[in-house]
């Protein structure tokens, strides 16, 4: 029989949609059908951050991992389920294009496969008259249908936990009714878990072969209709490409190439939070009694860091807010971070030993010992989904006679302490981060610790990565 050439199944050219993704936040999720090669401009941002041509998640702060459902397409306008195959397809292979993104690519994928076959009516029978089972098995398919080709997303939004929930369900209930025997509502693995390399020229393009014994399988049950791409835990990938053929088409074929911030100061146990969005005017901008030493105005220095891949730890002493996320100290995505995020459910933080840390020097001297500090601020500003989970500040007094700026830095980064003469003690314990706000810490409220102690240089620790837009003390 004649060759037949593979398609990309995976493209909105093709008629492939996007049924449901838990967040996209930075880029939406029908970015990675687009036709195009992908795109970057590096100066273009939005109120959300640096535009991303892909899919871009935020980093994620609760439990779980991110995830989205694509329907595909074979060209078939009606996008129904019509003709023998029911819309179901063979695969053969998967691209996946990190193009741009790297420092936040996803570090793994998996893909999972389905086929969605028709449901039965009152009689037993298939209900012809359900055109639309391909799509209305999951909720909120249709609103993103309607937005426009490709399944639009909504840039800046991401979905509840208990809509998550609920998606969660409805594959496995769609998978449930669909092949009877398969009690659990398992999706079928067709790339189990798989690292991603970060999306320069010699690296960004990720070619996966499906293996013999599973394309056999989707064989043995008529092929699959839609794919769900999972993310571990986090991050981007700019396209996917999923190449093969209409199950009808029996030719041989050959291979070708955390929640939104309210509009009210909150009280939390160790700090007062004042989200941007608020009409009252931020703590950094009221008057002090004692003069802000971190700024760069008073000679405060950003000495060194853990990471700066997208910006430098010297921009949070900056007098005046920041101006956009490029304005700030932000770090990479860690590339080995956990595929799930877990919790301590004592402490509700993440139970995760990544993190990353600056140093700054404060201007004026430091603070002189018996006088210590008596506010801390920290401000994710314009940081709305990829501000660090958390905080933790630490300090030391360095004698400059003695001391020097070198020997504070790499004792900053020396896990056991025995190895340094550096003195490191807390200032701030591991305390929880919102987006987009001012966080205030005042000794008199009991939230520095060691608050009269002298203080030259401080450590700042996110967990277990992130940006920072300004650190006052």
């Amino acid at each position: 029989m004649a060759a037949k050439k593979l398609i990309n199944l995976t493209s909105s050219s093709n008629c492939a949609s996007i049924l449901f993704a838990t967040d996209e936040w930075f880029a939406t999720a029908d970015n990675l059908l687009n036709p195009a090669p992908p795109e970057f401009v590096p100066d273009l941002f939005c109120e959300q951050g640096k535009v991303m041509d892909g899919w871009e998640t935020r980093r994620k702060r609760s439990a779980g991992h991110d995830w989205c459902v694509v329907k595909l397409g074979c060209g078939d306008q009606s996008g129904g389920g019509g003709g023998v195959s029911g819309g179901a397809c063979m695969i053969s292979y998967v691209e996946l294009d990190t193009a741009y993104f790297t420092g936040n690519q996803t570090p793994r994928v998996s893909i999972e496969a389905m086929k969605v076959t028709r449901p039965l009516d009152q009689t037993g029978k298939d209900d012809d008259n359900n055109e639309d089972y391909l799509y209305n098995w999951m909720p909120g398919a249709a609103s993103r249908l309607a937005r426009g080709t490709g399944g639009k997303g909504v840039r800046g939004t991401g979905q509840t936990p208990a809509t998550i929930q609920r998606a969660l369900e409805a594959c496995h209930a769609v998978a449930r009714r669909s092949t009877p025997q398969n009690e659990s509502g398992e999706w079928m693995t067709i790339l189990p878990m798989t690292p991603l390399k970060p999306g320069y020229d010699e690296s960004r393009y990720h070619t996966f072969e499906i293996a013999r014994e599973i394309q056999s399988q989707i064989e043995a049950q008529g092929g699959v209709t839609h794919l769900k791409l999972n993310y571990y835990p986090d991050g981007g990938v700019a396209r996917m490409k999923a190449f093969g053929h209409p199950c009808h088409s029996v030719e041989q074929h050959q291979t070708v190439a955390d929640a939104p911030s309210t509009t009210i100061k909150t009280q939390s146990n160790v700090a007062t939070i004042y989200p941007h969005s608020s009409t009252e005017p931020p703590p950094s901008t009221r008057p002090h009694p004692h003069p802000e030493l971190s700024s760069e105005l008073h000679g405060g220095l950003g000495l060194a860091c853990s990471n700066k891949h997208y910006g430098v730890p010297s921009n949070l002493l900056r007098p005046h807010p920041g101006k956009d996320m490029g304005d700030g100290w932000e770090t990479a995505r860690h590339p080995d971070r956990p595929p799930v995020v877990s919790k301590d459910p004592l402490t509700g933080l993440q139970d995760t030993p990544l993190m990353d840390w600056s140093v700054i020097k404060l201007g004026l001297g430091g603070a002189r010992e018996g006088e210590g500090v008596s506010r801390i601020i920290v401000d994710t500003r314009h940081f709305k989904g990829n501000f660090p989970e958390s905080v933790t500040l630490d300090a030391c007094y360095a004698d400059p006679a003695t001391v020097s700026d070198d020997v504070v830095c790499t004792s900053a980064g020396e896990k056991d302490e025995a190895k340094t003469s550096v003195e490191w003690f807390p200032l701030l314990k591991r305390t929880l981060l919102t987006a987009d706000a001012e966080h205030e810490f005042l000794r008199e409220g009991g939230h520095i610790s060691n608050g009269r102690r002298g203080v030259t240089h401080v450590r700042i620790s996110i967990t277990p990565d992130g940006g920072l837009s300004r650190v006052r003390i």
